[in-house]
């Protein structure tokens, strides 16, 4: 969402420069004994300057989209104005992040294909048009099964949760700079980027480098 918003308004002359800044402690809000999450998530921060370049550069094409009826299935239940803390909450532990992984699995899955796909029907490009692919790094099945069901090779997608593991909102901006520090990512390359989270949210950008 972020990067797409600081894109345009680059490209409109709103803005010369527009710094985007993706990051989380999630360690604050993991329950480090419950098995399901501590293990999973990741602290880390990460930072786009987005600028004005060649007419060929820059966001191609973009979806976003958002279900709030999946809000439970990734959530911190008690501690906001919905739902202010009290002891009760600390006792049963609802100042945690609380994830119901089978279904979020199958929804994140779902909306990676689905939002890719029609990126790139929109486009006219295959998945071979596209340089470098980089998800956001939830889950190595996640990201695994979904690239196989778009028929988008391996060797086109870059990952580094083994490392960080997630890293929520920086997880993205974490893979774009390391993917470029590695050389993975040339100037002219087109670039698809990826992200789905808690909301339920989701955001797909095509960009050319």
């Amino acid at each position: 969402y972020a990067l797409v918003t600081a894109a345009q308004y680059v490209a409109t002359g709103n803005s010369k420069l527009a710094l985007v800044i993706g990051g989380d402690v999630n360690s604050r809000i993991v329950n480090p004994n419950d098995q399901r999450t501590a293990p999973l998530f990741g602290d880390a921060a990460g930072a786009v300057l987005v600028a004005q370049g060649e007419p060929h550069q820059g966001l191609v094409c973009y979806q976003l989209g958002s279900d709030g009826g999946g809000a439970p299935l990734l959530e911190i239940p008690a501690g906001g104005t919905k739902k202010p803390m009290t002891a009760e909450d600390l006792i049963a532990g609802d100042q945690y992040l609380q994830m119901d992984g089978r279904s979020v699995f199958k929804w994140a899955i779902q909306a990676l294909t689905d939002t890719i796909d029609m990126m790139l029907n929109k486009t006219g490009m295959s998945p071979h048009d596209v340089a470098l692919y980089l998800i956001h790094q939830a889950n190595a099945r996640i990201i695994n099964y979904a690239m196989d069901q778009l028929g988008v090779p391996s060797n086109k997608v870059f990952k580094n949760l083994q490392n960080y593991g997630n890293t929520s909102a920086a997880s993205i901006p974490l893979a774009l700079s390391e993917a470029y520090e590695e050389g993975r990512i040339n100037r002219g390359d087109t670039l698809l980027l990826a992200g789905f989270g808690a909301g339920l949210t989701w955001g797909t950008g095509l960009f050319r480098w």
